[in-house]
């Protein structure tokens, strides 16, 4: 009696487990690279991993999964430099084979080209008074977004020079955040925050 019992639940388990693995399956993986190319050197783990993040929000699990190896990095400059074009003139044919090469549904490349934030002194322009300690942000970054569902691609060439007060400055790797946020919102149709 106590055999056919294990033996019975043995079968139930056996049969839940395969149901919960069939359910698990009927989602398509679509994988997500992001690709950053900092040629600043500022950008410290904190600012990639924010970076990323914004990412993952747009594309989450269980539809599209972010790709966490150096892969898409490595193929990415693999095919720029064989394309010869610098990484602020990218077209969606050098993201089509990006995107062909690693292979991933979503391709999002962020290219970094300055991002500075320092202290400079007021000359008593507008309301700061002559001395004052100011903080200058300067970004200048490349943005692009490749979708292959829709072949759709979305650039965004990000230039920013800011002088305020240090309280209300907004930091260098904000700046970039934001706007990474606002393109891959535009691109999968959702609202700006």
């Amino acid at each position: 009696m106590i055999k056919k019992c294990i033996l019975g639940l043995l079968l139930v388990f056996v049969s839940v487990f395969t149901m919960c693995n069939r359910s698990e399956a009927a989602f398509e993986y679509k994988p997500v690279a992001f690709v950053v190319i900092d040629y600043s050197h500022n950008a410290v783990q904190e600012d990639l991993l924010s970076w990323r993040e914004q990412v993952r929000q747009a594309y989450h699990v269980p539809y599209y999964e972010i790709i966490k190896s150096s892969e898409p990095t490595d193929a990415a400059m693999k095919v720029i430099r064989e394309s010869g074009l610098s990484t602020s003139k990218l077209d969606k044919q050098t993201l089509q084979k990006i995107a062909a090469n690693i292979p991933a549904k979503v391709v999002v490349i962020l290219s970094v080209n300055r991002m500075e934030e320092r202290l400079v002194h007021s000359w008593g322009f507008y309301w700061h008074d002559v001395g004052d300690v100011l903080q200058q942000v300067i970004v200048s970054a490349d943005i692009y977004i490749y979708k292959e569902e829709n072949d759709k691609m979305l650039m965004k060439k990000l230039r920013y020079f800011e002088t305020e007060d240090l309280p209300i400055s907004t930091p260098a790797s904000d700046v970039i955040k934001y706007e990474l946020r606002k393109l891959v919102n535009t691109m999968e149709g959702r609202e700006q925050i």
